[in-house]
C-alpha cells in the first residue's frame, strides 16, 4: 500500500515573558476554535503559556502543522522610523514597539522579514539598536 509523506505546514513561534507567541490565519475554523482561548484579539496573535506549549504543538503535530520555536528573535525583527509607510508590515508582526523614534516589528516569518525589507525597513542586525523586549 502507498504511503504519503506530507509536509506540515510550519509556523515560527516566538518564546517571549513566558509565553509563545506567534501569528497565522487558521483556514480551518475548526483548528481555530481548538485554539481560541489564546487567541489575543487586539494583538492579532496567540499566546500560549509556557506550560501549556507541549500540548498546543502535539495537538496542531495531529493535523500537520509543526510550531518552530525561533531561537534568535533579532532575524525577524526590522526597525522603520516612526512617521514612515508601515501598515503592511504592521499586518505582518507578532509584536511591535516604538523606542527612541523607531517602530521595531517582530515579523511572523522569513518572508515577512524580506517584504518588509522591500517596504524599506531594515534588518536590527544592520543597525546599532538592539531588541530589548
Amino acid at each position: 500500500m502507498p504511503t504519503f509523506d506530507v509536509d506540515p505546514d510550519r509556523i515560527t513561534v516566538f518564546h517571549i515573558d513566558g509565553e509563545y507567541l506567534f501569528s497565522h490565519y487558521f483556514t480551518r475554523k475548526d483548528l481555530f476554535e481548538q485554539l481560541n482561548d489564546y487567541y489575543n484579539e487586539d494583538a492579532y496573535r496567540f499566546e500560549i503559556p509556557a506550560e501549556e506549549f507541549d500540548s498546543v504543538r502535539e495537538q496542531l503535530a495531529d493535523e500537520y502543522i509543526e510550531l518552530i520555536v525561533a531561537d534568535d528573535l533579532e532575524s525577524y525583527c526590522v526597525v522603520k522610523d516612526k512617521y514612515t509607510e508601515h501598515a503592511d508590515i504592521l499586518r505582518d508582526s507578532v509584536l511591535n514597539w516604538e523606542r527612541d523614534g523607531q517602530l521595531f516589528f517582530l515579523l511572523k516569518d522569513e518572508l515577512s522579514v524580506k517584504e518588509a525589507i522591500e517596504q524599506g525597513a531594515t534588518p536590527i542586525e544592520e543597525t546599532d539598536l538592539v531588541v530589548g523586549l
